[in-house]
């Protein structure tokens, strides 16, 4: 197993499927003929879908043999490969040509719903979305499927699903919702969040009109919701009122990047419509509105190294996004990351993945601060769905270096129950 012995010679200090895990990310695999994934409609409808090479259409996770669950999409540019071995329906994780093995690995959750269409033979995973291959059995649902950003060219330098298909405003539908939602509960009998989420608007009242509107929809079904997540552009306090009046549990402002100049370079759209300093502004006025706690904000953890000169070193690049999530913590406003996956059709498609040592040392930053401070994990997080970042793999893993602070020392345990699949 060559990856994990450089890994643990490498980076000592992190459990070596931890910095597997970052480097399947930020590099992606190539999927081969496994059960891996299911179909991902891309937040598009299914005529308008980019007839592309049918794998880059699937999106899922799978599990090392320690428990540490990995969220994977096909890069056919990846050294990693993951290989089906019929004779004994296994799944194989190899590095390189012809292909070193690492270790054996175990398919994430394909639910039989995704395949399926309602009455009105609408697919049932274009109207709430499988998120992230979280074995909790974790929904998105996509209301604005484009963005204003993308007609100058302003979308966020990481952002690749607007230019996936083509783009529109979807209206919701109670019937299909109720339906797919009631399959849903049938199969999987646990969803760990249902996230609401979409492109961005100029006009961020109009926004949240969206986020308001579907939130009604998925009310009118009758069913019940799991913890609920509007991840949406940062908005003043009078439409934060209506985001919680309405019911949502949590809202995800996120910054992205933190540093200024990082803004401009990264965030075009974002710089332009709100700025950083309104965003920080909105973000602290949620605070008022949901509570502390109540507010996430997400950090595309990486992909500010893909900014020529901006830091002198990987290390100075985690230390700039440590600084925000302190800032963050400060003010009652709950710090996530995601690790950058350099994404086809992103304008940063072509640049490379921030090095592992930017991980290594915003690994080790960011499970210290849950030592610093005791702010609760949110609702919706669990070592199930956290299949992008590694706050829990590194909590389970090595308690006694990075689980410590009243968070993560019984923080963790049976947030979400694992969901039943059909595999």
């Amino acid at each position: 197993m060559p990856n994990f012995e450089a890994f643990a010679s490498q980076y000592p200090e992190i459990p070596p499927s931890v910095m597997l895990k970052v480097d399947l990310l930020r590099r992606g695999v190539r999927l081969g003929m496994g059960p891996v994934g299911t179909r991902h409609y891309h937040h598009h409808d299914e005529k308008g879908q980019k007839k592309i090479d049918a794998r880059s259409h699937l999106q899922g996770s799978v599990v090392l043999p320690d428990g540490t669950t990995v969220f994977v999409a096909h890069n056919p540019n990846s050294p990693y490969l993951i290989q089906f071995d019929a004779e004994r329906s296994a799944l194989k994780l190899r590095e390189g040509e012809p292909g070193d093995l690492i270790c054996d690995l175990t398919p994430g959750p394909r639910f039989a719903w995704a395949g399926e269409r309602t009455a009105r033979q609408t697919p049932m995973a274009s109207v709430l979305t499988p998120s992230l291959g979280g074995a909790c059995g974790p929904l998105a649902t996509f209301l604005l499927r484009y963005c204003e950003f993308v007609g100058a060219n302003e979308e966020c330098r990481f952002c690749s699903w607007v230019r996936m298909g083509k783009s529109h405003e979807l209206r919701p539908d109670v019937g299909d919702l109720r339906e797919t939602l009631g399959r849903i509960w049938s199969e999987q009998r646990s969803i760990g969040y249902l996230a609401f989420s979409g492109g961005s608007l100029l006009n961020r009242t109009k926004e949240a009109d969206a986020f308001l509107r579907y939130r009604e929809a998925v009310q009118e079904t009758g069913l019940p919701l799991p913890t609920t997540v509007a991840a949406i552009q940062a908005l003043n306090k009078p439409d934060s009122r209506r985001l919680c009046g309405a019911g949502f549990d949590y809202v995800c402002y996120s910054m992205e990047v933190w540093d200024e100049v990082a803004w401009s370079a990264v965030l075009p759209g974002k710089s332009r419509s709100v700025g950083r300093a309104g965003w920080m502004r909105c973000l602290s006025d949620a605070v008022e509105v949901f509570g502390s706690g109540r507010v996430l904000c997400n950090f595309v953890a990486g992909v500010e190294t893909a900014v020529p000169g901006l830091y002198p070193s990987p290390e100075a690049a985690a230390d700039a996004t440590l600084s925000g999530m302190r800032w963050c913590y400060e003010r009652g406003i709950y710090p996530k990351y995601a690790v950058w996956i350099p994404s086809g059709g992103a304008a940063f498609a072509d640049r490379e993945p921030a090095p592992l040592n930017y991980y290594a040392r915003l690994l080790r930053g960011r499970q210290e601060l849950y030592s610093e401070f005791s702010m609760p994990i949110p609702g919706t997080d669990c070592p199930h769905c956290l299949t992008q970042s590694c706050e829990a793999d590194l909590s389970r893993l090595a308690p006694a270096r990075h689980g410590v602070g009243p968070a993560t020392a019984s923080g963790w345990e049976g947030r979400h129950a694992v969901a039943h699949a059909a595999n």
